[in-house]
């Protein structure tokens, strides 16, 4: 009896392997539905940080607010995160609203980009 891989000639198993890998990037990069939208380039794992390894991480955002709206999201790592921009965006969410966005998870990733910026120090 021949093996399985005796059976599949090469470009067979390129071609299965290409279509695995493909499936999995697209589903660990899709935007869930109802999120804001974003940039929609993101590479598994990484998410969009080449981008904002291109230039000046302000720079990326301020970009993003004109193109994509006061509130859009994007993948820091494998984590989707939401973005607010401007005082009357952030005070209906995160006062009229406080009791849905009271808690954000802490996120290393994001500790870094900011430098701990905007986070309550514990005395």
């Amino acid at each position: 009896m021949t093996s399985l891989l005796e059976m599949l000639d090469i470009n067979t198993f390129l071609a299965l392997g290409f279509a695995v890998l493909s499936l999995l990037w697209w589903f660990s990069v899709r935007r869930p539905a109802g999120a804001p939208p974003g940039p929609w380039l993101a590479v598994p794992l990484l998410g969009h940080l080449l981008l904002l390894m291109k230039k000046d991480p302000r720079q990326q955002f301020a970009a993003w607010r004109r193109q994509y709206g006061d509130v859009f999201s994007l993948y820091l790592g494998s984590q989707l995160v939401v973005v607010l921009n401007g005082y009357k965006v952030i005070k209906d969410t995160l006062v009229k609203k406080a009791d849905v966005f009271s808690h954000r998870p802490d996120s290393l990733l994001l500790d870094i980009i900011t430098d701990s910026k905007g986070k309550l120090k514990a005395s």
